[in-house]
């Protein structure tokens, strides 16, 4: 009986050896080729044997269905009616033109825009007769108002040279007192732009038209008191930028008309505040603290405080990465200079929400670092092959320039925002002059 059982478990384990032997060698048959360590790893050493499990799908017919979508295939088209404001209470010519510098000046060039007979977005959305409007625009330039407030005392921002009595409360009379349209929806059908960081926290009189939908250049979603930012009642738009805005450069003068995607010698820019930010510093969460006491000691990145305009410019084109770290907001006006050169941003920003987002596809045109990696910004870039930058620098490139707010593009993305706050989807085919529709 010993015996037997001896013979039985020799048995066993002589019929385990073989089973193991046959899944070893059919392993190896089919197994990873992995070179030796004193091997040179070349672009022709087989990794792999294994094959791609299937064909690429081929594209969606439907162009309806398509994201990011092509902006021609409207979700609506609204009919906007644009409230004329006397001239004796909305402000004066010669107080816009000291407005054109300022990086909240948004709300003046969007107005030239949408309000130009000749433009695309006036010829696609703007209705005289107020009794077919979908929306309607007050044309409020408070932002304006309270940039020649500060001029005029020394750039004091505590100033408010009487904003609610001199210039909202009479302009929201008009509007209330003189029109039927605000109080049959109690103001949720018109919208207003608030570029300032602060959205409409400046003004006291600010419930006179809460209701309004704003657009405004601050997205945040960890709804800060001092911002207020509306998640759902808020569209996020671009800011102006005085290179763009004020001293109106032309990129194409600095860069090819591919966006010079080979001539970059230059890994990563910034120009901005602050130097003497600490660490634990409010202002940027310290980002910016890391910004100027460590990346820009490193070899490739250009850091500085200021630059004129000439000089800057011709950094921009030579630039691979440009830094977009948050300030006293989120949000920073280098990204559209960044897009209007073909640079790709590096956007250092816990929380932002970015214009448009419903219909542009940040993630393939930005790099995204969080403030607790902002130390291996460096190390990131490093990691990002040459092959992944240039399709990133190519979509920033094809695709940025239509949400550089002076191209006269954002208003299509503003409408299509609108189409689905107030619900209105009625899909039309729209002709948009000028605009192409890259599918990268």
């Amino acid at each position: 009986m010993d015996k037997f059982k001896l013979f039985t478990i020799s048995a066993f384990c002589i019929l385990g050896l073989i089973i193991l032997y046959q899944q070893l060698n059919q392993m190896q048959q089919t197994s990873i080729v992995i070179p030796n360590e004193s091997e040179e790893l070349t672009e022709h050493t087989e990794l792999t044997t294994l094959k791609p499990a299937a064909s690429p799908l081929p594209p969606i017919q439907d162009k309806w269905r398509v994201w990011p979508p092509d902006i021609r295939y409207a979700i609506c088209r609204p009919k906007i009616y644009i409230y004329e404001i006397p001239s004796d209470i909305q402000i004066s010519d010669h107080k816009k033109q000291r407005c054109t510098g300022s990086n909240y000046n948004a709300e003046l060039i969007l107005f030239d825009q949408l309000s130009s007979p000749n433009s695309s977005p006036h010829n696609l959305y703007v209705t005289e007769n107020p009794e077919e409007a979908d929306l309607f625009y007050i044309p409020f330039f408070g932002s304006c108002y309270l940039f020649n407030c500060w001029i005029n005392n020394e750039w004091n921002q505590t100033k408010r040279c009487q904003v609610d009595s001199v210039y909202l409360e009479p302009l929201m009379n008009y509007i209330i007192q003189n029109f039927d349209y605000w109080n049959k929806t109690n103001g949720m059908n018109h919208f207003m732009i608030h570029p300032m960081d602060s959205s409409d926290s400046y003004y006291e009189k600010k419930e006179m038209f809460q209701n309004a939908i704003y657009l405004t250049i601050v997205g945040d979603k960890r709804n800060l008191d001092n911002q207020k930012f509306r998640r759902y009642n808020n569209i996020v738009i671009p800011s102006a930028t005085p290179i763009l805005n004020a001293h109106n450069v032309n990129p194409l003068k600095y860069v090819d008309e591919n966006g010079n995607p080979f001539g970059r010698d230059i890994k990563g820019l910034f120009r901005g505040c602050c130097a003497n930010v600490n660490a634990t510093d409010v202002y940027s969460d310290g980002i910016r603290h890391v910004i100027f006491n460590g990346l820009k000691r490193l070899p490739g990145w250009d850091i500085e405080e200021h630059s004129d305009t000439e000089e800057y410019s011709k950094l921009l084109a030579r630039s691979k990465y440009g830094l977009t770290p948050s300030g006293w907001t989120l949000d920073t006006t280098r990204i559209w200079e960044y897009f209007a050169f073909g640079v790709v941003p590096i956007v250092i920003a816990d929380g932002i929400i970015e214009p448009f987002e419903d219909d542009i596809d940040w993630d393939s045109m930005i790099v995204r670092v969080r403030r607790s990696d902002v130390h291996r910004v460096n190390e990131i870039l490093d990691s990002i092959s040459e092959e992944e930058y240039q399709k990133k620098r190519e979509r920033v490139w094809l695709i940025g320039k239509y949400l550089v707010i002076n191209n006269g593009y954002a208003w299509h993305f503003i409408v299509r925002s609108f189409c689905r706050m107030l619900n209105i989807i009625k899909q039309k085919l729209i002709d948009i002059e000028g605009y192409t529709y890259y599918s990268i």
